[in-house]
């Protein structure tokens, strides 16, 4: 009998403390809406560091409990949007209503109709569709980039062979980043069909890509790509021949510019 009690004394201040440490944590309450100002019901919402998550209700409201007193990054996102960050500093107990809009929708490439007679094209969505059709390359769309949880872009490259992930210095601090598997190999990025550039970046955020082409070897790059697979000058590579992954943003077209 006194073991009995002493266990259930155990359990109920157990269940005491925990009560009284999510009491003692900061909240982050708010709405998450579209563009006109509609509730956005079943958003994923996350809080960064720590990856605090939950969703929004039917009137698009969430809440996040018990965080601990810092700054965190909170996100908001859902299919066929894109998303939507606030800043928020929290002190010990504290509250911070906020309010997200997810103001731009994303394509709907189930919806993209190809034709049997038409060339893959090269700079728009329709061409991410047929190219997948033919099975030659690693395709992700955004229900898959999604499914990863990834945080940096070179989280989408896990699990696919011939590719690593390596930390890079920045003016902002380390970065993950996608490499070659192999330290004499070389990658050509595309962004939305073209070469990626100073003026063409490769998105730092995984959610501002709604699509992933990944051609790990030369010989299963399609030929609208093919030009890319020689090295640009200062790449290194034994086998002379480069990697390319395409990435398409929600800024890229279904149909290309006649």
């Amino acid at each position: 009998m006194v073991k009995r009690f002493g266990l259930v004394a155990l359990l109920l201040f157990g269940a005491a403390a925990a009560t009284s440490a999510q009491q003692t944590g900061g909240t982050v309450r708010g709405t998450v809406r579209d563009s006109a100002a509609r509730p956005i019901a079943g958003a994923d919402v996350v809080a960064y560091p720590g990856e605090h998550r939950t969703r929004t209700d039917s009137a698009g409201r969430f809440v996040l409990a018990g965080l601990s007193p810092d700054k965190y990054k909170v996100r908001a996102r859902r299919l066929g949007y894109a998303p939507d960050e606030w800043d928020v500093s929290l002190s010990k107990g504290g509250e911070v209503d906020i309010q997200l809009v997810l103001k731009h929708s994303m394509p709907m490439l189930d919806t993209v109709t190809i034709r049997a007679d038409r060339e893959c094209s090269r700079f728009s969505l329709d061409g991410f569709v047929c190219r997948r059709r033919s099975g030659s390359g690693v395709f992700l769309d955004y229900t898959e980039i999604d499914d990863k949880a990834p945080i940096w872009v070179a989280d989408l490259f896990r699990d696919i062979k011939g590719f690593r992930t390596d930390v890079r210095t920045t003016p902002y601090g380390p970065i993950r980043v996608p490499a070659p598997a192999v330290p004499w190999g070389c990658i050509s990025m595309l962004v939305d069909g073209r070469l990626a550039s100073a003026a063409l970046r490769v998105p730092d955020d995984p959610y501002d890509i709604v699509a992933l082409e990944v051609y790990a070897r030369a010989d299963s790059v399609p030929k609208e790509y093919q030009e890319y697979t020689w090295p640009r000058r200062g790449d290194i590579t034994r086998s002379g021949r480069c990697s390319v992954v395409v990435f398409w943003t929600r800024y890229a077209r279904l149909t290309p510019k006649s």
